[in-house]
């Protein structure tokens, strides 16, 4: 796979893998991480910060498409192109979540690549918690 861009073949990430699922993360939302997490985003700790996600999301998506040989994301060309949260309900002190990331989708547009990953996150119980979208540019060779 590649496109020809001013005489030059790049290669591009495998399409074919839209809709791959990765192997879930477990993650307890204990105070230790609560007041870890707290502390690096400058907040009091008083509460579990929305943000928290973040964490079981890295580690269950950017994590495995970053090591998917397969997927031949080029991690030295990524831009973080946006960022979105669908909060079922608040994250509780105790909760455990997994999380299952999913490649939504593969773009491929003006010689770049546009990668989105899905990853819901889900309750002991196998509720709903949060849904989190993340876009990745990936840029084309200049």
């Amino acid at each position: 796979m590649g496109y020809e861009r001013d005489g030059v073949i790049a290669l591009v990430m495998n399409a074919a893998l839209e809709g791959k699922v990765y192997e879930p993360v477990t993650l307890e939302i204990d105070a230790g991480f609560v007041a870890r997490f707290a502390s690096a985003v400058g907040d009091d700790g008083s509460f579990v910060p929305p943000t928290i996600v973040t964490a079981p999301e890295i580690v269950s998506g950017l994590d495995h498409v970053v090591a998917d040989q397969e997927l031949g994301l080029d991690f030295s060309r990524v831009v973080h192109s946006d960022q979105e949260y669908e909060w079922i309900r608040p994250v509780q002190l105790g909760d455990v979540l997994v999380a299952r990331s999913t490649i939504e989708s593969i773009r491929f547009r003006g010689g770049h690549e546009f990668l989105t990953l899905r990853t819901e996150m889900r309750d002991a119980a196998g509720e709903m918690v949060v849904v989190a979208r993340t876009g990745l540019i990936v840029r084309g060779e200049s």
